[in-house]
């Protein structure tokens, strides 16, 4: 067995590491532009995660600033596939190989996305997935890791049994979420659900993405989870249906993509070696909290992923090891970023009135490119 499952995939990532062996000042290479659970399940184990500024084409680690970073205490790369769009697999691969390090494949925003042909998660030592709320699949909260490596899958295979199920009041509270959710959520109902969601969560009275502990950087109890029977038996329905929901996804892009080529809208165009399937379409604005607010306002669905180098704290930073100033490309993006739901719940005339709404701000959107970025 090469596949393991966890309660959600940042324990995933914690438990690749932890089979790694990333102990006390071991560096860990990753991305200026991902979420707080990835550095926190380095820090958990001793480890110090080193962040490296992005492309702001692919908003992917930058290859070619990996090497300046590694030192004799580095011992692996994390490598984010962001919205589903992969990473130059073939440079890091190399790169890594180069200086005997382990790559772990961040594929939580992703299922079916390919590089050169080949789909992602298949490359690297190890990867790991997540299906929590607003991920390709879901089964409320999951994750789970590949792991391509036989060494650290004889190591994995030691570690996985140490993990526990969760208590059968998380379970029937994780079932008693997604029912609701599958029954009631709806495009036009996001930014009420997402509030209600993370209010109920502070206070415990929904089972959370992330807890306050994890916000403030440190590691809280019951961490080291695996998937619950009940989760385990959706996700594998789920994956069952998987083609269909990427065609649906393509079906969608390919929608907001026609619609901005008419409305004269800046395209995110990448090189024929990547063939993502978007999680979220995104691109840049110049005034994002304007676009944002009145997206809210209009009950439209439009993301804000990523509001920090270290979504989604947007202050202490140093908690977890990032130093302001360390990525400017990746901060400079995160003040313009925004993007567009590709879900099954989004239909071809949802899609046409989001655009039709973006199309409004016409004249405040920008290219996808470095000297935009950073001039804007």
């Amino acid at each position: 067995m090469n596949l393991y499952y966890f309660y959600k995939g940042r324990v995933a990532l914690y438990a690749i590491l932890k089979s790694i062996g990333i102990g006390h000042s071991d560096e860990v290479l990753l991305p200026g532009f991902t979420c707080i659970v990835v550095p926190n399940a380095i820090t958990y184990l001793g480890g110090v995660p080193v962040f490296i500024d992005i492309n702001p084409i692919t908003y992917n680690i930058n290859f070619s600033k990996i090497e300046e970073n590694i030192t004799y205490k580095t011992k692996a790369i994390i490598v984010q596939h962001t919205f589903g769009i992969p990473s130059d697999m073939d440079r890091i691969i190399e790169i890594a190989k180069k200086y005997n390090l382990y790559v772990i494949e961040d594929s939580c925003h992703t299922i079916g996305s390919k590089y050169k042909g080949k789909e992602v998660g298949t490359f690297g030592d190890a990867a790991f997935f997540s299906s929590q709320w607003s991920k390709p699949v879901t089964t409320g909260l999951g994750g789970w890791a590949i792991i391509n490596n036989l060494r650290l899958k004889e190591k994995m295979e030691r570690i996985y049994p140490q993990f526990i199920k969760p208590s059968f009041g998380e379970e029937l509270m994780l079932r008693l979420q997604y029912f609701i959710y599958s029954k009631l959520y709806s495009p036009s109902l996001f930014w009420l659900a997402q509030n209600t969601y993370r209010t109920l969560s502070k206070y415990g009275i929904m089972i959370g993405s992330s807890t306050s502990m994890e916000l403030e950087c440190r590691m809280p109890g019951g961490y080291e989870k695996k998937m619950s029977n009940w989760q385990k038996k959706l996700l594998h329905k789920k994956l069952k249906e998987i083609d269909e929901k990427i065609e649906y996804r393509k079906y969608i892009v390919s929608i907001y993509r026609d619609l901005f080529k008419k409305k004269g809208l800046p395209l995110l165009d990448l090189s024929i070696d990547y063939q993502p399937v978007y999680l979220r379409y995104p691109f840049l604005v110049k005034n994002k909290k304007e676009i944002i607010e009145e997206a809210k306002k209009r009950h439209l669905e439009i993301g804000d992923w990523f509001v920090s180098p270290v979504h989604p704290n947007l202050k202490n930073w140093s908690r977890i090891g990032y130093k302001t100033g360390s990525c400017p490309i990746s901060e400079k993006i995160c003040s313009h970023i925004i993007n567009l739901p590709t879900h099954e719940n989004i239909t071809k005339k949802m899609a046409l009135k989001i655009v039709d709404f973006i199309a409004q701000y016409q004249d405040i959107l920008f290219i996808n490119n470095l000297l935009d970025t950073i001039s804007c």
